[in-house]
């Protein structure tokens, strides 16, 4: 009666479903966990110097210190106006390639050869991933690789920018 494609399959796609979402539910639960966790710690810590029965006064300056770092990292991992106008930069990586000219595998270098056999398989993997000398460079419109690209636009620029539509504005009504 129907033309039924098989074998017949059963697709559904949710109407209210947001996978943005989702990314932000499970990283606000990450980090509550995370949190949760460094406060069990803290407590635990306090517990402990409690219960080792030094002096009241050790005892008291050890919690104001404890308490004032603790207010410290909250105070500096809180964003303000001022960071909106923050030098912003990409972030940088350190890789260390694991098949570099240096790389010598301890265990195996019991003997001479077999320091020269590890060198020159190092070496052959070396040459099989290195990169072509000339590189194809695709032009985006933003390009990540730009050292530019993270920095926000300077006030004056947005100061002047808004003017000159304030401007063309006023000419555009005031006729």
């Amino acid at each position: 009666m129907f033309e039924v494609e098989k074998p017949r399959r059963f697709h559904y796609e949710p109407r209210f479903y947001d996978p943005e979402k989702e990314k932000w539910e499970a990283l606000k639960k990450k980090y509550a966990i995370r949190k949760e966790l460094e406060e069990a710690r803290l407590k635990k810590e306090e517990a402990t110097a409690k219960g080792e029965g030094q002096e009241e006064d050790l005892e008291y300056f050890e919690q104001r210190v404890r308490t004032i770092d603790r207010q410290k990292r909250e105070e500096s991992s809180r964003l303000t106006w001022r960071d909106l106008f923050r030098k912003r930069e990409m972030p940088k990586f350190n890789y260390q390639p694991r098949f570099s000219d240096t790389a010598v595998d301890i265990h195996n270098s019991s003997s001479e050869q077999a320091s020269q056999d590890v060198l020159s398989n190092a070496d052959e993997v070396v040459e099989k991933y290195r990169q072509p000398n000339h590189k194809i460079k695709i032009r985006r419109r933003f390009d990540i690789s730009d050292p530019d690209y993270m920095k926000p636009v300077s006030g004056t620029k947005i100061i002047l920018y808004c003017f000159i539509v304030f401007l063309l504005l006023m000419v555009i009504f005031g006729l």
